[in-house]
């Protein structure tokens, strides 16, 4: 146990904690105060630190992850109950026709396979409705460029994350991946818009009479 919470980063008391709860499998007992742990409880432990402090994941939210994870699903599935864990339920006022819409159109034009009610299309929705009631319009013009973006951002996110092999430390990678990115990305783009503020303009010609 000892040597499990120093791998894992984690306490003694939080590892029983989560035995208690179910969340984690019991080691293979070999005395009466004493067990063993192997590989899959380290990356177990790995997983459920990173839905609860990176992504703070409520404890039963987390429990249905792991319970769908434990059912074997297909890479495909695991990863949408993962997506569905890490955004959560969209609140707000009734659905925007008109944002509604031009999300189809965005995924249209990409070619997406998506699902019109996961939770991450209906947020997808909620944020053009923000931007459309914040008058936007500047922004919303580049809906397809912000698109094109995101394309290329998910697809190296899942090439990232492919060759890790087990199933639970690829949804590892994707919470980590999604979570920690996020931040990265927002100041990437804080940093270009610093670069592109500061870039020097081109003089406009200025028209003189009689030239």
């Amino acid at each position: 146990m000892a040597e499990l919470a120093r791998r894992s980063g984690l306490s003694v008391a939080t590892i029983k904690f989560y035995l208690r709860e179910g969340l984690l499998p019991h080691g293979t007992r070999t005395g009466v105060n004493q067990a063993v742990y192997g590989t899959s409880h380290l990356e177990r432990l790995r997983l459920i630190r990173a839905l609860a402090r990176v992504a703070g994941l409520p404890l039963h939210t987390i429990r249905t992850v792991l319970d769908a994870l434990d059912e074997g699903p297909s890479v495909l599935d695991a990863m949408a109950i993962t997506q569905d864990a890490l955004v959560g339920e969209v609140e707000g006022s009734e659905p925007d026709t008109e944002a509604r819409r031009r999300l189809a159109e965005v995924v249209r034009a990409r070619g997406w396979n998506c699902e019109p009610g996961s939770p991450a299309y209906l947020a997808a929705e909620r944020a053009i409705a923000d931007l459309q009631a914040e008058e936007l319009d500047e922004l919303l013009a580049h809906l397809d460029d912000y698109a094109r973006i995101a394309d290329e951002v998910g697809r190296l996110d899942l090439q990232a994350v492919a060759s890790l092999g087990r199933l639970d430390v690829m949804i590892r990678g994707v919470v980590l991946g999604s979570v920690l990115r996020r931040t990265l990305l927002d100041t990437f783009v804080l940093l270009a818009q610093q670069h592109h503020a500061n870039a020097p303009r081109v003089a406009e010609p200025v028209a003189i009479d009689g030239s």
